[in-house]
């Protein structure tokens, strides 16, 4: 059913590999060999294919130039063309900017690129194409990989496009589109005349809630109603002291956390279940005909669930994405009044929760959606029937986890232990198992940090443990170019005088894998600037020595790793 696919383009030459139940196909410069074999293919599944490949391949069967094509699009130009058949799926789809190159780094895969320059100008040789396809399959069984690493993502499309009986070409939307073509909306005119328009819940007990935060928003309100400019509104940020702590409040939600924080002890984590969604249902913030779809929904992932039925996840997807196609201008949903009212509304909710509890515990850390409290045990009994009152007036319901022990910078890294021993983390702490493909940097940090503020161990012991059992994917950085015009890295060579080097800069990749070298004559890793001059800016997070590393990492020298510098930069994030 699925078949993978990958193209390389150069000037006189386009070359083309599928894969589909482990078989491999590989055309060069065959337009017939190419139409027959999608002529046989049922969904035809690349990365980044909606940008590049499937538009190589459109071109090829339009009798266009392929390389012509090719530079359009690396060019940014817009033009029409379009593959309408087979279907295809983009395997990055709602990746945020993670090309193949680095997910293949991230997985500890060969990143090494084909050295033949695609602007060659002539014909490539038989051993130049077989090369050429060597690379190219090692995109696509990699693209398969990350498929199967994504399942999830694709299987709730498919359940979805099938439950609702929309037509096959859905699948190819984002599942915020997807999410507007079930609830069948349509795009609202002019909705950016009331974005700051708020409405705020009947349950809303405001005279419980700190008069500055009210005032706040509504002075927010009252400043876009005389004409000031929305953009500039919904960037502004109000702190207020509340429960001890500095409480940020604003349209990107509310955030507050004891910094550089460890204690152990009994803790709650209260958590609203669904929080957007009930305040969706709640106050009613979306136009009434999707309003009914959208609870039917709500309603038939509950039974889903209570059934066990694996589809409910799919239920659950639809649910949570809605609120950010109320954010999206591309989107039918689109209804930045609403998403700005949910979010205000639910910030006003927990304030409103954490001015009850701050009576009888401790406020460790505040989210949107959720609160961290330290509490005594002879308490407990008294903060659930608050929690119960709560859920009762605001017709909300709330996930409760007990914590042991938490370590936590900011509000932004944290760790936490909980009562069944299972750990939870967020940011520089949250790859402490290990990476996964769409990062896996530095996680040796990740590592170290956890286990020195959960198990007390010593940062030097967790990183010289994690090398003797060749863990070696802890340790490097993938860096890539972005929107420079290259990397380079400065290569050192001993002068006549001992301990002093001459250098120069060496053309790298655009994606690289990078360690801490100790070898004094690798320097440093840098994004390149081309213009009138040069200018070279060293890769933050990067040693003034760095190994590039580029190969499969079972291929590495582990002794030319400098475990010193991990160590040193372990412990500027200790606290």
């Amino acid at each position: 059913m699925f078949t993978f696919y990958d193209t390389e383009v150069f000037k006189f030459d386009w070359l083309v590999v599928f894969e589909c139940d482990g078989e491999v196909t590989k055309i060069h410069n065959d337009k017939a060999a190419l139409k027959r074999f999608l002529s046989t293919t049922q969904i035809l599944i690349g990365y980044n294919n909606y940008n590049y490949d499937d538009k190589i391949i459109a071109a090829i069967l339009k009798n266009k130039d392929p390389y012509e094509t090719s530079q359009k699009i690396i060019k940014g130009e817009r033009f029409g063309l379009h593959l309408n058949k087979p279907l295809t799926l983009d395997t990055m789809q709602e990746l945020k900017g993670v090309g193949l190159k680095e997910a293949q780094a991230n997985m500890g895969l060969s990143i090494i690129e084909t050295p033949i320059d695609f602007n060659i100008d002539r014909k490539l040789t038989n051993e130049e194409v077989e090369q050429v396809f060597k690379y190219c399959k090692n995109d696509v069984l990699t693209t398969k990989e990350i498929f199967k690493k994504r399942e999830d993502y694709f299987s709730s499309k498919f359940a979805i496009v099938q439950d609702f009986k929309l037509p096959a070409t859905s699948l190819k939307k984002t599942n915020a589109n997807i999410a507007s073509e079930v609830l069948k909306v349509k795009k609202k005119k002019d909705a950016d005349k009331t974005r700051l328009i708020l409405t705020y819940d009947d349950r809303l007990m405001k005279q419980e809630v700190p008069k500055q935060v009210i005032d706040f928003y509504e002075h927010i309100q009252e400043r876009f109603k005389d004409g000031s400019d929305y953009k500039e509104l919904e960037n502004e940020k109000f702190t207020y002291k509340l429960a001890g702590l500095e409480h940020i409040y604003g349209f990107g939600g509310l955030h507050a956390a004891k910094e550089n924080y460890v204690d152990e002890g009994h803790f709650m984590q209260i958590d609203v279940k669904s929080y957007f969604p009930t305040l969706i249902l709640n106050n009613s913030f979306l136009d009434c005909d999707a309003l009914n779809i959208y609870k039917k929904i709500y309603n038939t992932r509950l039974n889903l669930k209570e059934q066990k039925d694996t589809r409910e996840q799919s239920y659950k997807s639809l649910i949570v994405i809605v609120y950010g196609g109320l954010k999206s201008p591309w989107n039918n949903l689109y209804n930045p009044g609403a998403a700005n009212n949910i979010v205000v509304n639910g910030q006003l909710i927990m304030t409103h929760l954490i001015v009850l509890l701050s009576t009888m515990c401790d406020v460790v850390q505040t989210n949107t959606d959720g609160v961290i409290v330290k509490y005594k045990p002879e308490l407990e009994e008294q903060i659930i029937i608050i929690t119960k009152w709560f859920e009762d007036r605001y017709q909300i319901e709330f996930d409760i986890d007990y914590i042991e022990k938490i370590a936590q910078r900011d509000v932004n890294n944290y760790v936490v232990r909980y009562k069944d021993g299972k750990l939870s983390a967020k940011g520089r702490f949250s790859n402490y198992d290990g990476g996964d493909f769409k990062r896996n940097s530095l996680t040796i940090v990740d590592k170290a940090l956890v286990e020195y503020y959960m198990n007390n161990a010593k940062v030097n012991r967790t990183v010289i443990n994690e090398w003797k059992k060749n863990n070696l994917i802890l340790f490097q950085n993938v860096v890539k170019a972005g929107k420079y015009d290259g990397m380079a890295q400065e290569i050192k060579e001993e002068t006549l005088l001992r301990g002093a080097y001459d250098s120069r800069f060496v053309e790298i990749q655009n994606t690289n894998r990078v360690f801490a070298s100790s070898d004094p004559c690798d320097g440093g890793v840098y994004k390149v600037k081309k213009g009138r001059e040069i200018k070279y800016t060293k890769v933050p997070y990067t040693s003034e020595n760095c190994l590039v590393w580029n190969d499969d990492l079972s291929k590495l020298n582990k002794r030319k790793i400098d475990l010193n510098w991990y160590i040193n930069e372990i412990k500027k994030w200790l606290f």
